[in-house]
C-alpha cells in the first residue's frame, strides 16, 4: 500500500459507521466531491442554524487550530460539516446530532453564563474537558460532540491543502536504534 492510500484509508475511516457501505476509497471519493463542490460554491449545505454554525466554528478551530499547519478554518471544515450534515445524514442521525448541539450550548451556558462560541480559547478548552471521552447515549451532548468531532476530522484530513501535507510526510519519522546488542546484553 502507497503512503497516499494509507492516508486515505485513515482520513476516511473515520466516519465508518456513517458511511459503513463504503469502501475507505469510496468514502475518500465522498469528502473530495464535498471540497470540490464547496470551494465551486456549489454546495447548499444549511442544515445547521446560524448558532449552531456558530458552535461549530468555534469547536472547530478549538479542536484543529490553526498552528505551523492550517487549521480547520483555513481548510473550510465548518462548510464541509454542514454540507455533510445535510446531504449524508438521515432523518434520524441528523436530529440526534442536531438536538445533542443544541444541548452542548445549554449546557456550556449553565456551567459558564455564555455560549461555547462566546468563551476565551482556555475556557473552551476547559469546557471540552467535561465532555471529550465521555461516554452518552444518542441525542446525548456527548454523543454529538463525539460524532461532529469525527466529522471534523474527515473533512480536515481529506482537504487538498492538509492531504498535500500528509502526503509528504514521513509515516514513522526517523530511524531505529535499538538499545540492545547484536548478543542480547546491553
Amino acid at each position: 500500500m502507497h503512503r497516499r492510500e494509507a492516508l486515505a484509508f485513515l482520513g476516511t475511516a473515520i466516519l465508518a459507521p456513517l458511511l459503513s457501505p463504503l469502501s475507505a476509497q469510496e468514502r475518500y471519493t465522498v469528502a473530495e466531491g464535498l471540497h470540490a463542490r464547496l470551494a465551486r460554491n456549489q454546495a447548499p449545505g444549511q442544515a445547521l442554524t446560524a448558532a449552531q454554525m456558530a458552535l461549530v466554528t468555534a469547536l472547530a478551530d478549538t479542536i484543529l487550530p490553526r498552528t505551523d499547519t492550517p487549521g480547520a478554518l483555513d481548510v473550510g471544515v465548518p462548510a464541509f460539516v454542514d454540507l455533510l450534515v445535510a446531504e449524508w445524514y438521515g432523518d434520524d442521525d441528523r436530529d440526534e446530532l442536531l438536538k445533542g448541539l443544541d444541548g452542548f450550548d445549554e449546557r456550556c451556558r449553565a456551567a459558564t453564563g455564555k455560549n461555547f462560541a462566546d468563551l476565551t480559547e482556555p475556557k473552551r478548552a476547559g469546557f471540552l474537558a467535561t465532555i471529550d471521552g465521555k461516554p452518552g447515549e444518542n441525542g446525548s451532548v456527548e454523543a454529538a460532540y463525539r460524532r461532529l468531532k469525527s466529522a471534523m476530522v474527515y473533512g480536515y484530513v481529506t482537504s487538498e491543502q492538509v492531504g498535500k501535507r500528509l502526503a509528504t510526510m514521513p509515516i514513522i519519522p526517523g530511524r531505529f536504534d535499538g538499545c540492545i546488542s547484536a548478543g542480547g546484553t546491553q
